[in-house]
């Protein structure tokens, strides 16, 4: 076994750059006062040597503790997923222990935007170091923003991107290039003329941007793979607040249309279809949906869902939460775009993903 490597320090950077320790601090700080040569020096042996920022003697010196507060939906009985990313705060959380950092996580509802309003302003309120975002609507969130640029509090968007880029950093999925996936995928188990169906379920239909993207990226790959007239594309919505859905949708699509072939679900929900579809015993078109979350993986192995598009949304919120620490702590930036991997997980692959959270 090899003995644990001694962390580099500033006193060695000093030494190897034949400098004081107060100018490699200087450098390291960008607080000036050392000309351009020395600089470029004394960060050629940081790059050399490894060296990085001891961050818990940093936070204890700065004897400071770090609140911040996640604003994500609430996963309720209709939306398991969004225990995933909770998972992952807990492990950061576990892990900044020792560096007074502290991460809350506080609810909205899915299917109302002044649930939304209400609790973020309510965190406005707690004036949090930082606040890491689920911004499921888009506008809301857009139009609050300001308040935060105002109060100089940081913002990690996750799982959904807002447009004008107002975030310090984005952890989620290029939701776009995940419905392009989608799309390649079922054109395979296609027959020539196909119908195939967009299922976009949500409480009171409110479809989020990354719902929409994955929506246009799977009608792109079509419209840019496809002869005319090959694949017939339809897409309903469903609200997930009434009792009967998505099925009274369904039986009336399926009424009208008998000969659909394949059914892409944008969201995690796909199990309600898959349960449906076993119900009435039409189980061999081809069903694509999102996440391994436990009532996904059970339709996936017993083959009536084919493919999970996975992003990792325990690793989202471990990574937003870490980024946020070390931005507060350190000042540095965050690298502005962070696009989960898109898996895609099958029956015959399921067993080698441990548990929801898609970590092997």
């Amino acid at each position: 076994m090899k003995p644990a490597q001694r962390r580099v320090t500033i006193k060695d950077i000093a030494a190897m750059a034949d400098v004081s320790i107060g100018t490699v601090d200087r450098v390291l700080h960008k607080r000036g006062e050392v000309n351009q040569q020395t600089e470029e020096r004394v960060m050629s042996f940081v790059e050399k040597l490894g060296y990085t920022p001891n961050l818990l003697a940093k936070s204890l010196a700065l004897k400071k503790s770090f609140n911040i507060v996640a604003l994500i939906p609430d996963a309720g009985v209709n939306n398991p997923y969004w225990k995933e990313p909770v998972t992952g705060f807990n492990r950061a959380t576990e892990e900044l222990n020792d560096f007074h950092a502290k991460i809350l996580v506080n609810y909205f509802d899915p299917g109302d935007v002044n649930s939304f309003v209400k609790e973020f302003n309510r965190i406005m309120d707690m004036k949090p170091d930082g606040i890491i975002m689920a911004p499921n609507f888009h506008d809301a969130a857009v139009k609050l923003m300001p308040k935060c640029k105002a109060l100089n509090i940081p913002v990690i968007l996750f799982d959904n991107n807002l447009d004008d880029g107002s975030g310090i950093a984005y952890y989620g999925q290029n939701a776009l290039q995940s419905g392009i996936a989608a799309a390649k995928l079922m054109r395979y188990g296609l027959p020539l003329n196909a119908q195939v169906l967009i299922f976009n379920l949500a409480g009171n239909k409110v479809i989020t941007r990354h719902m929409m993207r994955r929506e246009q990226g799977f009608r792109q790959y079509f419209e840019n793979n496809s002869r005319a007239g090959e694949v017939q594309i339809m897409t309903v919505e469903a609200d997930l607040k009434k009792n009967t859905e998505p099925e009274v949708t369904l039986e009336k699509v399926f009424e009208k249309n008998p000969d659909i072939s394949g059914i892409f679900v944008t969201n995690s929900r796909v199990h309600r279809i898959a349960r449906y579809l076993s119900e009435i015993g039409k189980d061999k078109l081809t069903l694509i949906g999102y996440d391994l979350i436990n009532e996904n993986r059970e339709y996936l192995k017993s083959g009536i869902i084919d493919f999970l598009i996975c992003q990792k949304p325990e690793e989202q919120g471990y990574r937003s939460a870490m980024a946020m620490f070390n931005y507060l702590l350190t000042g540095k930036q965050v690298e502005k775009i962070n696009y989960s991997a898109i898996d895609v997980i099958i029956r015959e692959n399921v067993d080698f993903y441990k548990n929801t959270t898609n970590r092997i």
